[in-house]
């Protein structure tokens, strides 16, 4: 069978995806993607399974001078009449479509070839960071006005899967964490970081992994790290829109340091040369308060104990794999966090990680394909 996967963002770049289609490649599924060309500083993803993947430019997105939820409008039609001709001519099987704004498409081409279709929402779609009030509420009416052709759900977290679930309506669903593709024996130099940056031996590292933009708690940890009394050093790891002014902090502030974004495959191996991991999400959509974000699941593999924030899937996962603690969200407690931290030795006795591996999550991708996709008739 063959399953096309549709998004709105570059599949080269994009590790969940990837990761995805490579799970069901293994599985003996024939695999192909259209996504979009981007350019965001992101490193491209090496991939060592066989897929016909397909970029398409979007005049659209530069359309700037456009009101913002006009310019999605745009784009969805831009999308879904550059798109639709590939997807149609491949017949597939099953569309697997990643996130709202190809949802359409993929009912389109549901309706014209029969495929099933699997809805796979990378975040809590209608509630996210970086949408207005409108732009939400018009996600929330596509996906409840389109969700009767949904034949599978797959989200990153229980709490969002239950939001699905009691708020649009039930369907066979899964969990699927955004966790590494890791194996063990992927290790890098144990003083990595400690000797890019010059940071003593006797001074506790901490690392930020991720996108370095607004509503990620970057703001309160470089606050936090510039207070006379913190020891420790900052290593922020990725890029964005905040890369250069945390770069103009790094020329002056010594503990305060910042690493270009790398491959997916080396964010373990560099985390693992950190002694603790930052995963300060900010709460401004209900998306983020309900997140497993992917940095969680990197510090988990790379065995270095997490400081995040205190938020229902998050506290349920470091509590029940001991790998962590909670904080409020206010620069003072992070402070205070990062100073106990640094001062104790280190109490936490990570449980076994394999319900969390990657290997889990494609387990459960492929039983989701073979049990709740054949069990539907159309």
């Amino acid at each position: 069978m063959k399953i096309l996967h549709l998004t709105h963002t570059d599949i080269e770049f994009d590790s969940r995806i990837l990761k995805e289609m490579g799970a069901l490649v293994a599985a003996g599924y024939s695999a192909s993607g259209i996504g979009v060309v981007l350019d965001e500083g992101a490193q491209k993803t090496a991939v060592s399974f066989k897929a016909d993947i397909t970029a398409i430019n979007l005049r659209s997105r530069k359309l700037t001078f456009l009101p913002r939820t006009l310019r999605h409008v745009v784009t969805l039609f831009e999308l879904v009449g550059k798109m639709l001709p590939s997807a149609v001519r491949q017949r597939p099987g099953v569309i697997h479509c990643h996130d709202t704004l190809v949802l359409p498409l993929g009912c389109i081409v549901k309706w014209l070839t029969g495929a099933k279709l699997v809805y796979d929402a990378h975040e809590l779609e209608s509630d996210r960071n970086g949408l207005t009030r409108l732009q939400g509420t018009l996600t929330l009416r596509v996906e409840k006005l389109l969700w009767r052709f949904v034949d599978a759900l797959i989200v990153v977290s229980p709490s969002i899967e239950r939001w699905y679930l009691e708020n649009i309506g039930p369907k066979p669903s899964t969990v699927i964490l955004n966790s590494p593709l890791f194996h063990e024996g992927q290790h890098q130099d144990e003083d990595y970081l400690r000797k890019k940056f010059a940071i003593p031996a006797e001074s506790k590292v901490f690392i930020y992994v991720g996108i370095l933009g607004h509503g990620r708690g970057i703001d309160l940890l470089t606050e936090a790290f510039k207070d006379p009394q913190v020891s420790s050093h900052v290593v922020f790891l990725g890029y964005g829109e905040l890369s250069e002014e945390l770069k103009r902090l790094a020329a002056e502030h010594p503990n305060v340091h910042v690493h270009d974004a790398v491959p997916h495959s080396q964010v373990v191996p560099i985390a693992q040369s950190a002694d603790f991991g930052l995963c300060l999400v900010q709460d401004v959509s209900l998306s983020d308060y309900y997140c497993l974000p992917n940095k969680l699941f990197e510090y988990c593999f790379a065995g270095v104990p997490v400081l995040a924030s205190d938020f229902p899937d998050i506290r349920a996962l470091l509590t029940q794999y001991g790998v962590g603690e909670c904080c409020k969200l206010h620069a003072d407690d992070i402070r205070d966090a990062i100073l106990r931290l640094e001062r104790s030795p280190s109490t936490f006795q990570f449980a076994n990680l394999t319900p969390l591996s990657w290997q889990a999550q494609e387990q459960k991708l492929v039983t989701l394909y073979q049990q709740g996709l054949s069990a539907i008739k159309h």
